[in-house]
């Protein structure tokens, strides 16, 4: 521009044009057109006169003219689009692409209308095409469109639509102009939205999904799926927003924000779940997602969405969080009680080892009057022990931990095993013990039917009356088994027997100084119920109650027959024997001087036995590999490291990987003695020690000179502290 006008200006003589772009103060570009000439009138310097006019729309209007024709011509081209045109005479012309859209007429020279139709034209399309061209051809006077299938050479069929209208710029015979194009893929993408759009309805449908959008002027539509979620029939307007919240769960009204009234402009969220009242008064979740649908501008100009019902995943996530929480206090319940079962088994297996010298010691002096105190403290000992281990047992159960080991359980030698145990008490109490009828094998775990029967022949005993009996007895009745005890002692009253089996409810026998911890029967039927049996009680007030325990029958040929004799309480031990010909070494790892004082004294009761004994994990690991000892007690809880680290370095070592190595802990849990069993230990003690279990262990582990060695016994038989 600069170097055009300044070269006119000098030299310039006729009329000068010059067009370019102009920048604006807002940024814009505007084209300018520019004319000027010499003032040829005045008489002086050269001068120049001249006009600038802004051409920006007529440049736009070329630009877009432009593209347009590009853009047309590309299309055409990319898309297959072909030309066409025929007249009254008969002269038709054709351009290439009609060829290819039409392959089966070969070029270069167009068939006649009568070929075309016979050889391209989809039968079923022929005589409508035929008949509207032809009308067109004599009389129509508007544009012409009609749309139908060809017939290619490869045997495809596809969809072609030809338009056409008449020439209206040239005079001569009537002349058609026209275009044909394909339009295969458009049919097949409407199909297949038709397809879809009956396979969404369809599913929307049966999976109870409904629809709603609302438009720029505020109006809401609705389906009439969104009315049924609503326990509603439905109707043609949709809720008004005032109906539509006083159905929305109060603590919910916060997230539902789709029911502002306002533009969908407004910004809301895509999902969110809320609680509508049905028309009972009950609460249904519903789930909601939407979103905005934009014009070519970007604006926001309706929002669609949809609603369906999570009732049932909602009420599944609620009782999944409740069962978590459930587990995690559980958890926790189960960390506290072992926490306190050891912080109480501790300070027990003082007191009650240390009474149980001192009753030995009394009994040898004779100190009658000391011995009665020593009794009291030893008899208050065992109740609190007695109720540490009910309470674990009982949390065990509530907490679904109790393993249960489903066998043959011959009911009769049940009875013959188990009376033994109770003779003792039943002669304390005045109590004569009798075996009835007794058949039948019940499908039971062993160890936990007896423990159901002694507690049961045990309350019946402590709760009879001075002279009175208990029967125990079995029967069979098809397919089940029923074990039963019965008593002649004061009974029931209905409403006892109605909280029968609440925890630590006595009835207030706690002040006649009958002892109990109240939970026994809670952990009967928690016992009974695990092993998929039922318990019945029938009782008459002043004169006696019975316990039937139901179980499912087993198969006799099932039942273990090995003869086993009747189990017995250990017998106690006579701590004054004097030594006996034994011969062993024992490290006892424990950082607790007075339970150390304790073992040592019960080693040294058994005779020929040496003890040593180290406060922690690292030393007793030195001294066990310095002295080689025979059996090692270990500790679970140290002061450097625990019990399980201490056996894992023993038998890392192959100079005490053979040493036999016990737990003796305060760890009185199923999952503590269980986790030590698992871990390597040969056997798992608790606390707090019972000294003529501990002392017949130490019996089967160091035998008499001459003697068998022999393995310890199963862990609930012989544990100390069991």
């Amino acid at each position: 521009v600069k170097h055009q006008a300044r070269s006119y200006f000098l030299t310039g003589e006729g009329p000068f044009e010059l067009e370019f772009r102009a920048l604006r103060r807002d940024g814009s570009v505007r084209w300018i057109v520019m004319r000027a000439d010499i003032d040829r009138v005045h008489a002086g310097p050269r001068r120049l006169l001249g006009i600038a006019m802004d051409v920006t729309d007529r440049h736009r209007a070329l630009d877009a003219l432009r593209e347009a024709s590009q853009r047309t011509a590309l299309i055409t081209r990319h898309a297959g689009i072909g030309t066409w045109d025929t007249d009254a005479d008969g002269s038709e012309h054709w351009d290439a692409q009609m060829f290819e859209l039409f392959d089966r007429c070969q070029p270069p020279h167009p068939p006649t209308f009568g070929q075309w139709l016979r050889d391209s034209v989809h039968g079923d399309d022929r005589g409508r095409v035929g008949a509207e061209a032809y009308a067109y051809f004599t009389s129509g006077d508007q544009p012409f469109d009609i749309e139908f299938r060809a017939l290619r050479r490869d045997g495809s069929v596809h969809w072609i639509v030809m338009r056409a209208d008449i020439d209206r710029v040239h005079a001569g015979p009537r002349r058609l102009l026209g275009i044909a194009m394909d339009v295969t893929d458009r049919h097949r993408a409407l199909d297949a939205l038709r397809e879809a759009s009956q396979r969404t309805a369809l599913i929307t449908r049966h999976a109870g999904i409904g629809t709603w959008d609302t438009d720029g002027d505020g109006g809401e539509h609705w389906d009439a799926q969104m009315f049924y979620l609503r326990g509603l029939e439905p109707r043609e307007q949709a809720l008004s927003r005032e109906k539509r919240l006083a159905l929305v769960h109060p603590d919910d009204l916060a997230v539902v924000l789709d029911s502002v009234a306002g533009s969908p402009a407004a910004q809301l969220p895509d999902a969110y779940e809320f609680r509508v009242r049905l028309p009972d008064g009950s609460y249904r979740w519903l789930a909601s997602r939407s979103a905005d649908v934009h014009d070519a501008f970007g604006r926001p100009v309706r929002r669609v969405g949809v609603n369906w019902d999570i009732t049932e995943s909602k009420n599944a996530e609620i009782a999944r969080q409740q069962a978590a929480l459930a587990e995690r206090e559980i958890q926790a319940k189960s960390q506290f009680l072992s926490r306190m079962s050891h912080e109480l088994r501790t300070p027990l297996n003082a007191v009650l080892g240390f009474t149980q010298l001192l009753q030995i010691e009394a009994r040898q002096t004779a100190q009658t009057a000391q011995l009665a105190k020593l009794d009291h403290i030893r008899a208050a000992g065992d109740h609190l022990l007695s109720l540490i281990n009910d309470v674990l047992d009982l949390s065990g159960l509530e907490a679904g931990e109790a393993r249960l080991s489903m066998q043959a359980v011959d009911l009769g030698q049940l009875v013959r095993q188990s009376l033994p145990l109770l003779h003792s008490l039943a002669a304390q109490h005045g109590v004569e013990l009798e075996a009835g009828r007794s058949e039948g094998v019940a499908t039971a775990d062993p160890t936990r039917l007896r423990q159901v029967l002694i507690n049961l022949l045990s309350n019946a005993i402590k709760y009879n009356l001075p002279g009175g009996t208990v029967v125990v007895e079995s029967r069979a009745t098809g397919s089940e088994v029923t074990l039963s005890v019965r008593d002649t002692g004061r009974g029931l009253r209905a409403e006892q027997i109605a909280s029968l089996f609440e925890p630590f409810n006595r009835f207030g026998v706690e002040s006649e100084g009958i002892e109990g911890t109240g939970i026994g029967l809670t952990i009967v039927k928690a016992l009974v119920d695990g092993m998929g049996g039922r318990i019945e009680v029938a009782s008459e007030p002043g004169r006696g109650t019975v316990f039937g325990v139901t179980l499912p029958a087993a198969s006799p040929a099932l039942a273990a027959a090995d003869g086993s004799a009747p189990l017995a309480p250990p017998a106690a031990i006579d701590l004054a024997s004097g030594p006996r010909h034994r011969k062993g070494t024992i490290l006892y790892i424990e950082d607790n001087a007075v339970n150390v004082l304790l073992v040592e004294e019960l080693v040294d009761a058994v005779g020929g036995l040496a003890i040593v004994s180290e406060p922690t994990g690292a030393a007793g690991i030195e001294r066990a590999l310095a002295m080689r000892p025979d059996l090692v007690l270990v500790d679970l809880q140290l002061p450097d490291f625990d019990g399980y680290e201490v056996l894992r370095r023993l038998r890392a070592d192959a100079r005490t990987r053979a040493i036999p190595c016990i737990a003796l802990s305060a760890n009185a849990m199923r999952e503590d003695i269980d986790r030590g069993l698992a871990s390597g230990f040969t056997d798992y003690w608790t606390k707090p020690i019972d000294f003529s279990v501990f002392i017949a262990a130490l019996h089967r582990l160091f035998p008499t000179a001459g003697g068998d060695a022999a393995e310890p016994a199963p862990h609930e038989e012989h544990a100390p502290g069991e």
